[in-house]
């Protein structure tokens, strides 16, 4: 599943199959950035992305619109969410921007997504958010980037920046865990994460600091563990350009692919954190696991392979495919 704007104007998401064919799109109001989809795969969700204020709802079965929420008066979307792990909620990042705080809003699935509550990020700038293996736990990197809608893009509090990784309480939001940079570090804003099937997280950043400095962008932790922030040889740090836009497992675990597209870079790592190598792919963002290895999806069209440390071209069409991607089994 994957978001993008078309040749011709206009934003879309839907289901592709790993080759570029289109099973499945509908028309969206706006950028669409992350998806979320429920454990059995009846439905999914695509987020605008920030400072947007619509999630639509996709009927996996008959790609159909079965609803589109609004964000309430206050909030709006960072692009990114999850269900519950027996589908009935869906949490979703959102910027509570006048009371300068991140929420995860709270929402019905089994009442047309009405909006029930919210608990805190315990953070600022909440971004990706993942389920735990758990099933009880959710995971949020907060980007520690205060924003506002009335300047959508401006960075506000650049030099209190405070990103963290926080493991926290589905039911309740409380605060089981939370990791961060260290203060040398602390313009590193945590964005993206995935979780392994064993509780591993990986987290990637992207860096406000000095452009010249090259810190770490690759981070390991669990829940109970602290940060762990890696980094790859000169040439290939230098070579993702401070900015990670996308993460993801290997299916088995044994591997992590994460993107670079402002250096038009897919990097291969162990899940130890030792680095692997790197391929070029211009504008590449969207990564996620395919069985033996990894999709990737670009701003510039392409559909491509990460197999056995070769990057396979699959596709190459006039869609402009968003940051993320979400593999589905169908």
């Amino acid at each position: 599943m994957a978001a993008w704007q078309a040749g011709k104007g206009g934003y879309r998401a839907g289901v592709l199959t790993a080759a570029g064919q289109t099973l499945q799109a509908v028309d969206l109001p706006g950028r669409g950035h992350g998806m979320a989809c429920d454990s059995a795969g009846r439905q999914a969700v695509i987020f605008a992305r920030r400072p947007g204020r619509f999630a639509l709802v996709l009927d996996l079965r008959t790609g159909e619109r079965r609803a589109e929420i609004s964000a309430v008066r206050g909030r709006h979307f960072y692009g990114h969410g999850c269900f519950s792990v027996d589908g009935q909620r869906l949490y979703a990042t959102e910027n509570d921007y006048e009371g300068e705080r991140g929420v995860i809003g709270v929402y019905d699935a089994a009442d047309g997504f009405r909006r029930i509550g919210e608990l805190p990020s315990h953070g600022v700038g909440p971004h990706e958010l993942r389920l735990h293996p758990d099933g009880g736990t959710l995971v949020v990197a907060n980007g520690g980037i205060l924003t506002h809608p009335d300047v959508p893009r401006a960075k506000l509090n650049l030099t209190e920046m405070a990103p963290s990784l926080v493991f926290l309480e589905a039911s309740s939001g409380h605060l089981l865990h939370r990791v961060a940079p260290p203060a040398a570090l602390h313009r590193l804003s945590l964005r993206h994460l995935d979780i392994a099937c064993d509780g591993r997280v990986a987290v990637v950043a992207q860096w406000e600091g000095d452009p010249l400095e090259r810190p770490p962008l690759v981070g390991f932790t669990a829940l109970g563990e602290p940060l762990r922030l890696v980094s790859a040889p000169e040439d290939g740090q230098a070579g993702m350009r401070n900015y990670c836009g996308s993460v993801a497992f290997s299916d088995d675990g044994s591997r992590l692919a994460v993107t670079a597209p402002r250096g038009g870079l897919v990097t291969l790592w162990r899940s130890d954190g030792s680095f692997l190598g790197a391929e070029e792919l211009p504008d590449v963002c969207a990564v996620g696991a395919v069985p033996g290895g990894f999709l990737l999806a670009s701003g510039e069209g392409h559909l491509a392979e990460l197999r056995g440390g070769r990057l396979i071209p699959v596709d190459r069409s006039s869609r402009r495919f968003d940051n993320h991607l979400m593999p589905l089994s169908v």
